[in-house]
């Protein structure tokens, strides 16, 4: 709970760019927001800790398919069609989203 600068429980944009800088990503203001956006189940600006673990594990797994790509480590890549097929049916078991339990939830 080290990246819980507040200790309220729950980890802020500002706690989210710090946590992942000191993992040695270099990510947009944009990208933070999509990030808090995504796994935000409350709609309070914030994640939950399990939630903010669950957004570390899928940045890392799609970092780790990425550099899989990236063959010449400049940052971008070219995949064809059944490439990216694949990556997403092989990576669809390791990502995690909030918001197909919210909507289970719902349903309920």
């Amino acid at each position: 709970r080290k990246y819980d600068l507040d200790g309220s429980g729950t980890i802020d944009k500002h706690e989210l760019k710090t946590a992942l800088t000191s993992f040695g990503f270099r990510l947009s203001d944009q990208f933070y927001d999509l990030v808090i956006r995504k796994f935000d189940r409350t709609g309070r600006g914030t994640v939950a800790f399990d939630d903010f673990i669950q957004a570390c594990i899928s940045i890392q797994t799609l970092t780790n398919a990425f550099r899989q790509f990236d063959r010449y480590q400049i940052g971008q890549i070219t995949i064809g069609y059944e490439d990216f097929l694949t990556l997403v049916f092989e990576l669809k078991g390791n990502l995690y989203l909030p918001q197909i339990a919210k909507r289970t939830n719902q349903k309920q």
